[in-house]
């Protein structure tokens, strides 16, 4: 083969991934988002905190990064983002049994106990999870009695 043929064949190639690269980008991805409403169950210091650091992740009401938007990257990022929704969903709490409340209370406790808080999730376009120590101990006492409001709500609930 000369230099001439694999200039032709490089650029035949380079073409082809562009189109595709373009084409690419019209595959149809769910990226709705729907505003949460402030849960009853919840107290207002814990709300806060996931308010701030894990409702875009893990509830309906997702700001997407423009990461989410150019294909491939946006298989990767919604892909994560529906991912931690099914792991932990916070969307419709008041509505959830009180096993399932419990169960994200303590999912929740657990993951504000885990040593590397920052590195959960991670999905490029979303900033660094950046928990301060007083956001950590708030998450981390919510199933204690110390949130005596929280369980209140939960037992009500639970005798409807």
């Amino acid at each position: 083969m000369t230099s001439d043929d694999l200039k032709k064949r490089a650029g035949t190639i380079t073409s082809w991934i562009i189109i595709l690269l373009i084409l690419c980008q019209f595959i149809p991805l769910y990226r709705v988002s729907q505003p949460v409403k402030t849960p009853s169950g919840i107290p207002d210091s814990v709300f806060i905190v996931l308010q701030t650091h894990c409702l875009n992740c893990h509830s309906g009401e997702t700001l997407w990064p423009k990461s989410a938007w150019i294909a491939p990257l946006s298989w990767h990022v919604t892909g994560k983002v529906h991912q931690a929704r099914k792991l932990l969903d916070l969307s419709d709490y008041d509505s959830m049994t009180a096993n399932e409340r419990r169960r994200i209370i303590r999912t929740v406790s657990g993951l504000a106990n885990s040593a590397d808080l920052s590195g959960h999730g991670r999905i490029p376009g979303f900033p660094t999870l950046k928990i301060k120590e007083r956001e950590r101990l708030i998450l981390k006492n919510w199933p204690s009695n110390n949130n005596r409001e929280s369980e209140k709500t939960i037992n009500n609930s639970s005798h409807r």
